[in-house]
């Protein structure tokens, strides 16, 4: 598959190496505007731009990183700092491939290794005279140096107003107008009689050979899953509306098609890896985008592939980030449960949600290991703390009880018996035993279940004065409390829970 990925990759090189080859036989330079007024083939510095973001950041990329020192400024990535160049030359109506290529020209491609450092956010020598080795214009943040060679182009190039504050220093240094071309800046903005031809012919020339469908964005390359032709063949909808806009494209993918599980290229499908690995479905369950990112940061040089299924039969037992290893089994439960994959399928993902979701809940058994019934008849503590609930058995056993060393089968006796429910302590009025015994009707309901018999008393035999321990009897409180009756009467439930939230304490007579 990597070969095959390879010779894929290989003719897409030779092609693309083919079409620049043809672009730049046919124009050594960037197309001039149709309407514009050339004199001498030269460049106008005003005017709608000729390049797209996804062309500057192509061309950037190219020839070198993007500094690590911008991490921390207001343009933190080459696409930031690209498209701050499109919005101020469109605010001052300057091309864009002027503005770009001459801070390429005065900064060696941002690697700043001339006089002005890069701390200065000075982007085309403002300030910078040749009879002063030290001197030149320092701007706060990026936009605004930005945002200043684009002023003092427009100086040069217009007499019209500005349309943003003026933060140029040297704006009103220019005589407005004198240099509309690019080749007009010639030592006038530099002291070379060839400035303008060489950022025209040297910068300008090689930016035009560049498409705009880019693959990386916001510093990163998406080239291994990403191919601009083809997930504009296979996607109407994203044809329909950045059939001519790259970036806008690769945008799309990144931000939404990835997570919709869109394939993007012929050799990666986001749904063949994801089946592919187990561990990944463990990890990543139904978050179809987080396969691809994977496999762009670590899965292909793992030497994993998304291109053909490679037969693993492996199944999930985590989801969420939660290991129900302890408590599941994929083929054990739809074994013991064949309505389940009859319902809903066999892939692995959907039987561990319907798990976690309902068979928890009915208490399904899903494990040689853990018999959630078992475990409720085992540990009076968890019956206390869960009631009938049985999810939270589950929860219980994966979360600590067997790190505890709790046992998750063979227990076929209720173990105790409680007097603890919605964490409220009835031991001061009730024992379980002694309910059942002097209660048949209530025995004859519910049998063994401490339970059922528990929540009888709080919700039934309290209001109905029945009497529940050897160490309270409700009408003989009522008649050594004559004060109590006062204030509650014939209302039998408040006796109770007096005497356990205070009556004992006080040291009262309950038999």
């Amino acid at each position: 598959m990597k070969i095959l990925r390879r010779i894929v990759s290989k003719s897409k090189k030779i092609v693309v190496t083919t079409l620049v080859l043809m672009l730049v036989a046919m124009s050594v330079a960037l197309t001039l505007p149709a309407n514009d007024s050339v004199a001498d083939d030269r460049y106008p510095i005003m005017g709608p731009t000729n390049v797209s973001l996804g062309q500057l950041i192509n061309y950037y990329n190219s020839v070198t990183s993007f500094p690590a020192y911008y991490t921390w400024t207001d343009a933190p990535t080459l696409d930031a700092f690209c498209q701050m160049y499109i919005d101020e030359c469109n605010a001052e109506g300057v091309r864009v491939e002027v503005a770009f290529c001459q801070a390429m020209n005065e900064t060696n491609y941002l690697r700043y290794t001339g006089r002005v450092p890069i701390e200065a956010n000075n982007f085309a020598g403002i300030g910078a005279i040749d009879s002063d080795v030290s001197a030149w214009a320092t701007f706060p943040s990026v936009r605004e140096g930005i945002r200043a060679q684009v002023q003092h182009l427009k100086a040069y190039a217009s007499t019209a107003n500005l349309n943003n504050p003026c933060v140029d220093p040297r704006f009103h240094l220019v005589s407005r107008g004198c240099a509309p071309y690019l080749e007009d800046l010639s030592g006038r903005w530099a002291s070379s009689p060839t400035y303008g031809s060489d950022i025209r012919y040297n910068f300008m020339a090689k930016l035009g050979t560049f498409t705009g469908f880019c693959t990386s964005y916001e510093g990163v390359d998406y080239s291994l899953v990403y191919d601009p032709n083809y997930y504009l063949d296979n996607y109407a909808d994203v044809r329909a509306l950045f059939a001519n806009d790259g970036y806008g494209l690769l945008r799309h993918y990144v931000l939404y098609g990835m997570d919709e599980g869109r394939q993007a290229n012929g050799w990666f499908n986001p749904y063949i890896y994801k089946n592919n690995y187990v561990d990944l479905r463990n990890l990543y369950g139904y978050n179809i985008g987080a396969y691809t990112r994977h496999y762009i940061i670590c899965g292909e040089a793992e030497g994993r592939t998304g291109c053909m299924p490679n037969g693993s039969t492996d199944k999930a037992w985590m989801l969420n980030g939660v290991d129900y290893g302890a408590v599941y089994n994929y083929s054990y439960y739809t074994n013991m449960n064949p309505d389940v994959p009859a319902a809903i399928g066999v892939d692995d993902l959907d039987v561990l949600t319907h798990f976690v979701t309902c068979g928890m809940n009915e208490g399904r058994h899903a494990s040689y290991s853990f018999d959630v019934d078992s475990y409720m008849r085992e540990y009076p503590d968890l019956r206390a703390a869960f009631g009938h609930n049985k999810k939270p058995y589950y929860e219980h056993y994966v979360g600590g009880g067997a790190a505890e060393g709790r046992h998750g089968t063979g227990c076929t006796q209720r173990v105790g018996s409680i007097s603890s429910l919605w964490i409220c302590d009835f031991s001061d009025v009730y024992n379980y035993d002694y309910y059942i015994s002097h209660n048949p009707d209530v025995a004859a309901a519910f049998g063994d279940d401490d339970i059922s018999a528990l929540e009888h008393f709080a919700y039934c035999g309290m209001n109905e004065g029945r009497r529940a321990s050897d160490n309270f009897d409700v009408i003989a409180y009522m008649f050594n409390n004559p004060d109590l009756v006062s204030a509650f009467g014939l209302n039998f439930m408040d006796y109770y829970v007096h005497y356990i939230m205070f009556g004992r304490a006080e040291g009262r007579i309950a038999v």
